[in-house]
């Protein structure tokens, strides 16, 4: 039988640093998207604290209004409306992560952290995070949704590692700063991974 979702969208763009109005922005687009009969909203890539955020990660005052910014987003979701797939930073046994986050019934389900850090150009994940195990994926109203994280899907492996655990379908989150002309690699590249694995591909 053929499974039907609504998944909404949310391409925001995150003010650096003010988690609460990034939070409230996004209780916004969650209200739009609950009236057009969407089950799931897709936040980009570190969407709570904006990205790149360097070394406001090391803040420990930072990293705790984030995580409260994440319990109050999760309570919303207590409401019965649309599940929330949510980028933030996390700290935990004194290492960060580049994390999705999924909010549904009042709670944290689920988190999964980033595997690929990229050092080139203007990325600087390498410096303070710490890479993720390779993820499995997560059930989410009823789909096992595989969560890579941006660089993730620029090479197979992750994608690959997701489909060959039980993945239905990919979710991507991404936050990459504006660049002339990527729009197309970005369209190439997901391609591809869809392709190899044969799951249809959301891409925010």
């Amino acid at each position: 039988m053929t499974k039907a979702t609504a998944i909404a969208l949310a391409q925001l763009n995150p003010h650096m640093g003010n988690i609460a109005a990034n939070v409230d922005r996004l209780v916004e687009a969650r209200a739009q998207a609950a009236k057009s009969g969407a089950q799931i909203i897709v936040a980009p890539e570190m969407y709570l604290s904006g990205y790149q955020c360097d070394d406001l990660v090391l803040r420990s005052d930072f990293m705790a209004e984030v995580a409260a910014g994440l319990d109050k987003l999760a309570a919303l979701t207590a409401d019965g409306g649309p599940a929330i797939i949510v980028g933030a930073p996390w700290a935990q046994d004194d290492r960060i992560y580049n994390s999705v986050f999924v909010l549904d019934d009042g709670a944290i389900k689920a988190r999964r952290d980033k595997v690929g850090l990229p050092t080139y150009s203007v990325f600087d994940d390498g410096r303070n995070f710490t890479p993720g195990p390779m993820p499995g994926p997560v059930l989410v109203r009823g789909w096992r949704l595989g969560l890579p994280i941006c660089e993730d899907i620029w090479t197979a492996d992750v994608v690959e590692c997701l489909a060959e655990s039980g993945a239905e379908m990919i979710v991507s989150i991404n936050g990459s700063p504006f660049e002339i002309g990527k729009r197309d690699r970005r369209i190439a590249n997901a391609v591809a991974r869809v392709t190899e694995c044969g799951l249809p591909l959301v891409y925010v």
